[in-house]
C-alpha cells in the first residue's frame, strides 16, 4: 500500500504495510519509541509521499528524545498509553505546516 497523498501521514494500528511502528503501551521510557518491526497493537505510520521513511522514523526518534511523546502518554506511572488521535494531531500540524510552505513557494 503506498500513500498517494504528498502531505498527509497515514496512521493506524495492525497496519503491517507501515514504513515503521511507535510503542504505544507500557513505561514512560518506551512510550513513543519508533521501531521497523511489526506487531499488530503497534501505533504504524506511513510517510506521506515527499518524505522518506527513513526522515520519518528519524524525526520520530527526535520526537521521542525530546519528550513529545511523554507529555501526551496517559495512564498510571506504570503502564502508560499512547492515543493514536494524539499521534494523528502531531502529524496533522507537520501536514498543514508542509502544505502552507508549498502554498507560500507557489505565491512567488
Amino acid at each position: 500500500m503506498q500513500n498517494s497523498s504528498h502531505f498527509d501521514w497515514m496512521i493506524k494500528t495492525n497496519f503491517p504495510e507501515a514504513d515503521f511502528w511507535l510503542i504505544n503501551k507500557g513505561s514512560l521510557e518506551s512510550l513513543g519509541q519508533p521501531i521497523k518491526e511489526f506487531q499488530p497493537y503497534y501505533t504504524g505510520l506511513k510517510c506521506p509521499a515527499l518524505i522518506l521513511p527513513d526522515y520519518g522514523y528519524y524525526l520520530c526518534l527526535y520526537f521521542h528524545s525530546i519528550g513529545v511523546w511523554r507529555r501526551l502518554g496517559v495512564g498510571s506511572t506504570n503502564l502508560t498509553n499512547l492515543r493514536i488521535s494524539d499521534v494523528k494531531d502531531v502529524f496533522k500540524d507537520i501536514s498543514r505546516q508542509h502544505r502552507e510552505a508549498k502554498q507560500h513557494i507557489q505565491l512567488r
